[in-house]
């Protein structure tokens, strides 16, 4: 199994780069349950999340109970460089200083 390296957010801690195993049992255990994934900053990142919250995590401005992670995905889930993770961990940044 490969890993890949993606953007964790979880409650009360600072988005950090982290490698995970590219596996969906896994993905589903970050979350917490079923998935979800939405379009995130601009292509190809994605917010993979648990799917009761991907619509507040995208429109809303409810912090989230749950933890989640940015990656890139096209076609299939890929890693992330250091820059690219830079670049989506400061849009997010702003995105969570909304977050209530």
């Amino acid at each position: 199994m490969s890993t890949i390296s993606v953007l964790m957010v979880e409650p009360s801690k600072r988005p950090a780069i982290v490698s995970i195993d590219n596996d969906l049992q896994v993905f589903e255990n970050i979350v917490n349950g079923p998935l979800d994934m939405q379009p995130f900053y601009r292509s190809p990142f994605k917010m993979v999340c648990n799917v009761d919250n991907g619509y507040e995590l995208t429109y809303g401005k409810k912090k989230p109970q749950d933890s989640f992670f940015i990656v890139k995905h096209d076609v299939d889930f890929q890693s992330m460089d250091r820059s690219e993770a830079e670049e989506v961990r400061d849009y997010l940044k702003d995105k969570m200083k909304k977050w209530k």
